[in-house]
């Protein structure tokens, strides 16, 4: 017969906090014995007392289960300056790519690149790793691999319209309240699309007709308050 399992309890902060002021303010009552009394675990006790400043200190929100902190930590120390230069690349309409990446982090950060490669294997190994290292931080902030198109304006002159517009536009309406300002987008959504390539026969001709060659349209709107 296999041992019964223990309930394991998840407890919030608020309840956290209010178990810890509630044993300051008890007088001569031993810690297992203040345990029992209110039904908790001691080792989970332990971990509070042994955090208490910082489960006190702690300014989340009291239905939240953690502290913070928890998650995928940054490998790499100069993440923002690489972002900038990523950003600035794209802000002039430049190829960014993984080689990129890597000669930059070469040319400013050589010594943070040259303890990374001393963990690996071997050179190639090395090399695979930090390639993928950079691809996986660009993937995380947003990057994708695209095919690049031609645009009839620059970024900074789109980014200038834009931002002429917001301020006009809140010049004009500022006096009314963001629960009654709606902005509605409309975008044409295209289903059943051809596909690029079809199988043909070999001396037989790959011609499709008209009727194969469009898709199917229809509208979606979206709309959301300024609130």
């Amino acid at each position: 017969m296999r041992p019964r399992k223990r309930n394991q309890n998840r407890y919030k902060n608020e309840e956290r906090k209010f178990f810890l002021n509630k044993f300051k303010a008890t007088h001569g009552v031993s810690e297992r014995q203040f345990c029992r009394d209110n039904k908790l675990a001691f080792s989970t006790w332990q971990g509070w007392r042994t955090n208490e400043a910082k489960i006190l200190a702690s300014k989340r929100h009291g239905r939240l289960a953690t502290l913070g902190g928890q998650g995928l930590r940054e490998l790499i120390p100069f993440k923002n300056e690489l972002l900038a230069f990523m950003r600035d690349r794209r802000g002039t309409e430049r190829y960014v790519r993984v080689f990129h990446l890597m000669r930059w982090v070469k040319r400013h950060h050589r010594p943070w690149l040259v303890d990374y490669l001393s963990t690996k294997k071997n050179d190639a190994v090395g090399y695979n790793s930090f390639r993928t290292l950079l691809l996986r931080f660009s993937y995380r902030h947003r990057f994708r691999h695209r095919v690049p198109c031609k645009s009839k304006l620059s970024q900074q002159v789109l980014d200038d319209v834009w931002l002429g517009y917001a301020a006009s536009f809140w010049n004009k309406y500022s006096e009314y309240d963001k629960s009654q300002i709606l902005n509605v987008d409309e975008t044409g959504v295209f289903y059943d699309m051809p596909p690029g390539k079809t199988l043909a026969e070999i001396g037989m001709s790959s011609k499709v007709s008209d009727g194969e060659k469009h898709s199917d349209r229809l509208t979606a709107v979206l709309t959301i308050r300024a609130d």
